[in-house]
């Protein structure tokens, strides 16, 4: 059954959506503010109370209030779902009890795994639509996925699927920020884009390269260079898509998917991603684990549709 409104909150580790969300996963009204990472944290939930305050009121005045106000959080949860008790990008949110905060508005709130809610949003509204066994992997500055399996997440450790991202796929690979060697997120992540990107351009003269963004390397001006049609690009977007597409195979058997849907910004490179990826699955996964891969519909509102979700669906 559909239930109307709520609020949907994405805290990345820049910036914080917010976000009024309806039973069709359409934004009814939405802001951003920067996230707080270090230092202080009280004028940043200072603000974000106030926006919140702002959307229940509005709601109540004009008689389309929200059922509640589901949070999207990088980092691991604790046990009862009230905080983050690690996360590397956020730490000055570290240990906050977000339930006991938003207590005073007067609404439920739920806390989940910006994962979890990237899978909810696709599933609910986006292209996730429909599958019974679905992955939905968020390639950005980290790399992770969530899974949703006959309508229900996984939730196997800090309330997630795993920590997918740090599958190794070359041993004598590049280390990733939480230190392991060759995991999936130091290849397939932003960083892994500009590390691809750096060593394709390292062969080529300065001439022949795609333009940089101010004289600097960026994840960013590889995409664009690529949807552009760059061959440089290309060929650094491809080595990122056939690493991502050994880490579905190497998910596939674990969880058994009908479906894959790709989003975060690296997935914004679109077929120059997804190409290669979906070769390179094609090529190691077995017949009995293949599945279609897609892009994802909502882009970078997934998190915050998706925290809404479980006060939109029932």
């Amino acid at each position: 059954m559909n239930r109307g409104l709520a609020i949907g909150v994405d805290i990345g580790g820049t910036s914080t959506k917010i976000a009024l969300v309806d039973c069709q996963g359409r934004l009814r009204r939405q802001t951003a503010i920067p996230t707080c990472t270090t230092g202080d944290p009280r004028p940043y939930f200072e603000r974000l109370i106030s926006i919140l305050t702002s959307l229940v009121r509005e709601g109540v005045e004009d008689q389309t209030g929200a059922e509640g106000i589901g949070i999207s959080t990088t980092g691991f949860l604790s046990s009862d779902r009230r905080a983050v008790e690690f996360s590397p990008s956020t730490p000055a949110l570290v240990g906050v009890d977000y339930l006991g905060l938003l207590e005073p508005l007067g609404l439920p709130v739920v806390l989940e795994a910006d994962l979890n809610a990237a899978a909810l949003g696709e599933h609910a509204f986006g292209a996730g639509r429909g599958a019974r066994r679905l992955i939905v992997g968020v390639i950005g500055t980290g790399l992770g996925a969530g899974a949703i399996l006959d309508g229900q997440l996984a939730r196997f450790s800090a309330h997630q699927a795993g920590d997918t991202g740090h599958v190794i796929l070359d041993p004598a690979g590049p280390r990733c920020a939480a230190g392991c060697r060759g995991c999936a997120e130091a290849l397939v992540s932003i960083g892994g884009v500009e590390r691809a990107a750096a060593q394709v351009l390292a062969s080529a003269p300065a001439e022949d390269w795609f333009p940089l963004e101010a004289g600097r390397l960026t994840a960013q001006a590889v995409i664009a260079g690529a949807r552009t049609g760059h061959p440089l690009a290309a060929k650094a977007m491809g080595e990122v898509g056939r690493w991502a597409g050994q880490w579905l195979a190497s998910l596939a058997p674990i969880f058994l998917p009908d479906r894959i849907v790709l989003c975060g910004g690296v997935a914004e490179a679109g077929d120059t991603l997804l190409e290669p990826c979906r070769v390179r699955f094609a090529e190691l996964a077995g017949p009995y684990y293949l599945c279609q891969v897609v892009r994802g519909e909502l882009g970078g509102l997934a998190g915050v549709v998706g925290a809404a979700v479980p006060f939109l669906l029932a």
